[in-house]
């Protein structure tokens, strides 16, 4: 039901301070069950943080599989990453800095993008017509293992020594709740924002092409942004990297794979242009927690990274 504008413009700042509001007790949940299990925010950030907010880019890909849209399957995926890693981790970069990095960071970012490197050579390789890529299930089924090895390795490897203390100060059920809740009204706000914001383009004449590349892709990656501030504030860089790098493995290996196990699916080759600049990204991260110097740039450079993208993304489709 399409509403008037002045609604819209009411509605929209509103449902995104909602996703605002829900993902600073999300964050705050996570981090109390990090204190009462003696977890690592790490693993509290790249598992509970991570699968909670990819849940609807989780929706949108099993709707799209069942559909045979094999151009929304991947674009959603790959788009919410670039929004992810270039304004998630950039601008909780303006907030706070990232002065010490663990293993565990560089270990998920690396295995995030190996993900996404493999997404670019079944790009190329699978190509059965011209502009055409065949994601085939052999290939989710690939994706998967990865993914729950990953993930199984990465739990069992992990150990209660973080650097910095925990402050939780909710009791176990209390934290799951807020979790579980905060999750739910992420997910429910972001998509009432995006929805929102197209019938607001719409009433000021925006070409849907547009939307779709910008204001959708943006708005499905609400809640990992927002978790990545609500970390922020709190000065929890684990959690931020935790998050980032937890949901590129989830959306990659995991939603992709899955994505790949309920319907073999046919997608654009266009969109390996998206695909290597994730890897672009992806790589300013890690160069940047690798290398003291360029942490000070990080920031700066994926903002500056992600206006560039949607520059892109604005000029192809007009």
């Amino acid at each position: 039901m399409e509403q008037s504008l002045l609604f819209l413009a009411v509605a929209l700042p509103i449902s995104l301070a909602a996703v605002v509001f829900s993902a600073n007790y999300f964050v705050r949940g996570a981090v109390s069950i990090a204190h009462t299990l003696d977890l690592p925010e790490f693993v509290v950030g790249s598992v509970i943080v991570a699968l909670g907010t990819s849940a609807p880019e989780m929706a949108i890909n099993i709707s799209a599989a069942l559909e045979g849209a094999g151009d929304i399957v991947i674009s959603n995926i790959v788009g919410s990453n670039i929004v992810n890693v270039a304004l998630g981790i950039g601008i909780a970069a303006l907030i706070i800095p990232f002065d010490r990095a663990r293993k565990e960071y560089t270990r998920t970012l690396f295995v995030g993008l190996l993900g996404t490197i493999a997404l670019l050579a079944n790009t190329w390789i699978a190509n059965y017509m011209p502009g055409v890529a065949h994601f085939s299930t052999s290939f989710g089924i690939a994706l998967m293992l990865a993914f729950t090895f990953f993930m199984y390795s990465s739990i069992k490897a992990a150990t209660g020594d973080e650097d910095e203390e925990h402050e939780g100060d909710l009791s176990l059920p209390i934290a799951i709740l807020v979790i579980v809740l905060g999750a739910a009204s992420m997910a429910f706000f972001s998509d009432y924002a995006v929805q929102m914001a197209v019938q607001m383009s719409h009433h000021l004449g925006i070409p849907e092409a547009v939307i779709g590349a910008t204001v959708i892709a943006a708005g499905g990656s609400l809640p990992e942004v927002s978790s990545c501030i609500a970390a922020a504030r709190l000065r929890r860089p684990n959690l931020i990297l935790g998050n980032i790098a937890g949901s590129q493995i989830f959306n990659i290996l995991g939603i992709l794979g899955l994505s790949g196990l309920i319907r073999p699916f046919d997608y654009s080759t266009v969109l390996a242009v998206d695909v290597v600049i994730l890897i672009a990204i992806t790589l300013i991260v890690l160069g940047s927690i690798l290398y003291a110097p360029l942490r000070r740039f990080m920031g700066p450079i994926l903002v500056l990274s992600y206006v560039a993208y949607a520059c892109y993304l604005i000029a192809s489709s007009i």
